[in-house]
């Protein structure tokens, strides 16, 4: 006898077309309200390399890579679990509408055998495996309950839904394969046994068809009720994780875009940064519609591990509900102010100024959620609009504006450790377009004495390797990176512009920067302004000269018996993958190598990112404490960096450690441990074709 479905006879059919139409009406209704916000947002073009994007697909989608981290196996098995069975099930749910309309159109029915042998018993594998993982949610939200985690009753309506799914699917076949039979049946081994027990208690064929229309239509209505929840909820991802993946930023996480057309924006009165809704990218906000509120963001982020008030995650649920409360039927149940509450009064001031753009919850993020940009366009709006920020922000902007540096009270000038090391007897090339690389110093590395150190030390590195290099001295400008995150974006322009005109004036085409804040916005930042170069960050470019032998370590060094971690700066690290680098030019020191417990991409923010360099902290404790006592506790005697904000925030945390004064710890650049365990000798010859890019070692 073959199978038949309530459905398929008056008045099981009537039933059949009115829910499953009405439902998909409803959800089509539902998803059109939300994409309406999308329409009324900003344009941004998130078409680009289409390739890349597709085969991103495999990986990020479908192998579910960034949810299942060895960090959050347990998360990620359960997602994991659930996602492949969602995905795999779809192929019985579509065999159990087509059988609802009739069963000779349906997969049981037209592929016969190959239905039989191979999907039956793999499809109730998935049925096992998602049960499986829902048991393993349950556990978690109730036993387990992390504190990242967003608890609260959407995630258990969400679990029902699944888990009944499969209940139900599990006794819709067990009942099916009991009134109907089959020769093949048992390969369906879940439903075959759950059948047995039916069987087993000799239940009437009168019960058991009540009992498959009852299970039948409550599956039915499940998945249709499923469907059209999920707008409704946190777990909208489902519907939104695809294109998420698809328009996925492809360029460094570090990269802000730019504000175009300055002026002509002026004339209009158009606002600058986003100061409501509809002045994020549509991108931004289906950032808020896939957010799974899983935490991992703010698990992560610096500002909120020290007490701030900043949490990524709240930033973008706070987004989606405000489009919530602006769209009435996006959340017809929550209560709404008489007037729409304003965007920035809706995140909250000190979120927005508590981020240090390292780039963490980016980092963490299973669904490509772009935390920083979104951040940083309303700092942009309450800098260039409403000109509010915190003190130390506004007078440091003044001080760029006015002086062309950030660090307010120096007694330094651009050239003054040139005018020192031509006293020690070194003489510093002045860039004149006929060496091969500029040096681009940076503001700290010139004007900060400490950092000046460092400045020294990588030049005499470079004479002694015989690199074809020179400097612009009082020529040189900010990167503008400061200004840039601060949100004074015009500021930025504007030093970016005159830079990147001194460039070509000057015929500059490779750079060696060794401020990673300065690396990233001259290598991917100025592109955006017709300023396209080839830029090394120094513990790149340290690592091929000591690998070509250009720089070669003494048979005994001072770092011989010293034990040294490498900070990670997040600017080289998280935002460019910069990892192996820096960590082969402090094994040429001859220092043994520690590592931190977060490090790598992984690694954990000194706190100066985002323009904190000058911003004071205002509440919890201070990150560069927290970094500096994880640095002391793993022993090592030295703290190796490779940023000047990086070597300033060790240098002030040491203080806050009672045991890096007990051991006397220090903090050293790269630079400066390389050239502690170089073999000095006769400085080689300058070469203006070979660059460290050569595989040819210089003669002595």
């Amino acid at each position: 006898m073959e199978p038949s479905a309530p459905s398929t006879d008056f008045p099981g059919n009537v039933f059949f077309f009115v829910f499953f139409f009405g439902f998909l009406s409803f959800f089509a209704w539902s998803a059109w309200v939300r994409f309406r916000w999308l329409t009324r947002a900003q344009w941004v073009n998130r078409f680009t390399d289409p390739i890349t994007r597709l085969i991103g697909l495999v990986p990020w989608l479908l192998g579910n890579a960034r949810v299942a981290r060895p960090r959050y196996w347990y998360s990620g098995l359960l997602h994991t679990l659930i996602w492949w069975g969602f995905i795999v099930l779809q192929v019985r749910t579509l065999n159990f509408l087509l059988n609802g309309v009739d069963h000779d159109i349906s997969f049981e029915k037209n592929l016969g055998d190959f239905w039989d042998f191979f999907f039956r018993p793999f499809l109730d594998v998935f049925n096992v495996l998602v049960i499986a993982g829902v048991g393993m949610a349950a556990f978690q939200r109730f036993v387990w309950r992390p504190q990242r985690m967003t608890l609260n009753l959407d995630g258990w309506i969400i679990l029902f839904f699944i888990g009944y799914l499969m209940v139900t699917d599990v006794f819709t076949n067990s009942f099916e394969i009991y009134l109907f039979g089959g020769e093949h049946v048992k390969w369906s081994f879940l439903a075959y046994g759950v059948g047995q027990i039916w069987d087993g208690l000799g239940m009437s064929r009168g019960s058991a068809e009540a009992f498959h229309t009852f299970f039948w239509y409550n599956h039915l209505i499940d998945f249709l009720a499923f469907l059209c929840y999920l707008p409704y909820s946190k777990h909208s991802h489902v519907l939104t994780i695809a294109p998420q993946v698809f328009f996925r930023g492809l360029q460094p996480t570090g990269v802000l875009a730019p504000i175009p057309d300055f002026e002509k924006r002026m004339e209009a009165g158009e606002a600058f940064g986003v100061g409501k809704l509809e002045d994020f990218t549509w991108k931004q906000l289906l950032d808020s519609y896939t957010c799974t509120e899983c935490g991992r963001c703010t698990a992560a982020c610096p500002a909120s591990i020290t007490g701030k008030l900043l949490s990524p995650k709240q930033v973008i649920v706070d987004i989606r509900h405000l489009m919530e409360e602006q769209e009435p039927a996006l959340a017809p149940w929550t209560k709404r102010p008489e007037t729409p509450t304003p965007l920035i009064e809706g995140v909250g001031f000190e979120p927005v100024w508590d981020c240090v753009t390292c780039g963490a919850c980016m980092e963490e993020c299973p669904v490509f959620i772009e935390h920083v940009p979104t951040i940083m366009d309303m700092r942009r709006y309450l800098v260039m609009e409403k000109a509010e920020m915190p003190e130390t922000a506004q007078a440091t902007l003044m001080q760029l504006e006015q002086r062309g540096h950030p660090w307010r009270g120096t007694q330094l000038t651009r050239t003054a450790w040139i005018e020192e090391m031509a006293a020690e007897g070194v003489t510093v090339p002045i860039f004149d377009g006929s060496q091969e690389y500029l040096y681009w110093v940076g503001c700290t590395g010139a004007l900060q004495e400490r950092n000046v150190k460092v400045t020294k030390a990588l030049v005499r590195l470079f004479l002694q390797a015989g690199v074809s290099f020179g400097v612009l001295g009082a020529e040189e400008g900010c990167s503008g990176d400061p200004a840039r995150r601060l949100g004074n974006e015009y500021l930025y322009q504007m030093q970016a512009e005159q830079n990147i005109a001194t460039f070509k004036g000057k015929g500059v085409q490779k750079i060696i920067a060794n401020c990673p804040h300065c690396y990233n916005t001259i290598k991917h930042e100025y592109p955006q302004f017709a300023g396209t170069f080839e830029v090394e960050h120094h513990s790149v470019f340290l690592a091929q000269l000591v690998a070509q032998g250009r720089l070669t370590a003494r048979a005994t060094s001072d770092l011989d018996g010293k034990t040294a971690t490498y900070h990670d700066p997040c600017y080289i690290s998280r935002h460019n993958n910069i990892i192996d680098e820096p960590r082969s030019v402090l094994a040429a020191t001859g220092a043994q190598q520690v590592e931190m417990p977060r490090c790598k991409r992984g690694t954990f923010c000194c706190g100066a990112g985002g323009g904190h360099m000058w911003v004071e902290e205002s509440r919890g404790q201070h990150i560069n404490d927290v970094r500096t006592e994880e640095a002391v506790n793993t022993g090592a005697d030295v703290i190796a960096v490779a940023c000047p904000f990086c070597m300033q925030m060790f240098e002030s945390g040491l203080g806050s450690v009672p045991a890096a004064e007990e051991r006397g710890v220090q903090v050293f650049d790269l630079a400066e441990l390389l050239e502690m365990s170089v073999a000095w000798g006769k400085p080689l010859p300058a070469q203006p074709a070979a660059g460290p890019q050569s595989d040819e070692t210089p003669p002595a």
